[in-house]
């Protein structure tokens, strides 16, 4: 016997067993999106190199050699309707030891090709936007190391911590 003819005929005697009788049921379905903002940061180094070329008058600014193209695209999804937020923190470069190397305030940054910003340690608005964006907004970071010449060539690598957050 074949697949289907055996299906038709369990069909059949399922129907004579259970009679013509037919049941239904019905539930609500409720769906919930819940609000959210989400962040994607490339996993890249914001390195300045300055064993190259210390013969700079001082104060020196350096571009960061290591972020692709000297920028740190951070890209932003959110769907809330309420303003929300994004912060970057940069705190002081420290050696092992604890002791600081280099301030957070010789570190500067920009955002879209804006003005240059001093970096202070603690966490300052870059991006502010009431509503949801239009798929994934992304906002170009740069940053700019400024030596004032009193600090060791070395390379220097930058940690910077980029949060987003909605206000009610």
């Amino acid at each position: 016997m074949s697949l289907i003819y055996r299906y038709l005929c369990s069909l059949l005697v399922f129907g004579l067993v259970s009679g013509s009788a037919v049941a239904q049921s019905n539930w609500e379905v409720d769906v919930l999106v819940p609000d959210a903002i989400s962040l994607r940061v490339p996993t890249t180094e914001i390195g300045y190199d300055t064993l190259d070329d210390c013969t700079r008058e001082c104060p020196a600014r350096y571009a960061a050699g290591r972020a692709a193209e000297g920028r740190l695209p951070v890209q932003v999804f959110a769907n809330l309707d309420e303003t929300w937020i994004v912060l970057l923190e940069i705190p002081d470069l420290r050696a092992d030891n604890g002791a600081v190397l280099i301030p957070a305030n010789q570190i500067r940054y920009r955002v879209n090709q804006g003005l240059w910003t001093r970096g202070d340690g603690t966490p300052q608005v870059i991006y502010t936007q009431v509503g949801r964006t239009r798929g994934w907004l992304e906002l170009n970071l740069e940053f700019e190391l400024e030596l004032l010449g009193t600090e060791p060539a070395a390379r220097y690598t930058v940690n910077a911590l980029v949060t987003a957050i909605g206000q009610e």
